[in-house]
């Protein structure tokens, strides 16, 4: 797509920013790089197709809350679900994305990665691993338990269907 990325990948990403509940989205918290990019004297220039948008700040997630010290509870993420689905037509729940409607495309670009995630917790524990590492049994709940709402969110992507 010229000018931009395609629009399954706009609405994987409005996805994901719903699925782990990120609502911190001032600008200074998202960011834009250039995996390659060529230079023209001072100039600086994302090879097409090498630009990636992302979230540098992940604070305010899993669970949002404006206060430090209620952000990442799993009682705040719990039930909150990434994806809504009324008729066929796919919605996200994600904070300031704009439009909020989800194509087909966009799902299951997102549903394929979240699946060979949960390939990798079946195979080797790797999302509990990484709650583990985050620390957040130490004021909130164990991994297991964060694992299995991330494990049921997840599903609730890859078994939803957008007819839109």
């Amino acid at each position: 797509m010229q000018g931009g990325a395609p629009r399954a990948e706009i609405d994987a990403f409005k996805l994901w920013l719903a699925f782990i509940d990120h609502g911190d989205t001032k600008t200074d918290n998202q960011k834009f790089a250039c995996l390659k990019s060529t230079k023209n004297g001072d100039t600086r220039t994302c090879e097409p197709g090498e630009a990636v948008y992302y979230v540098s700040d992940m604070g305010s997630t899993f669970g949002y809350a404006s206060a430090s010290e209620k952000k990442a509870t799993l009682a705040a993420w719990r039930g909150k679900d990434p994806i809504r689905v009324s008729g066929g037509h796919c919605t996200t729940t994600a904070k300031s994305v704009g439009d909020t409607s989800i194509t087909e495309a966009g799902r299951q670009l997102l549903a394929r990665g979240l699946q060979r995630l949960l390939n990798a917790e079946r195979r080797d524990g790797t999302i509990t691993g990484v709650f583990r590492a985050s620390r957040n049994a130490e004021r909130d709940q164990p991994p297991e338990e964060w694992t299995a709402e991330f494990v049921r969110k997840a599903r609730t992507i890859i078994d939803a269907r957008c007819s839109n």
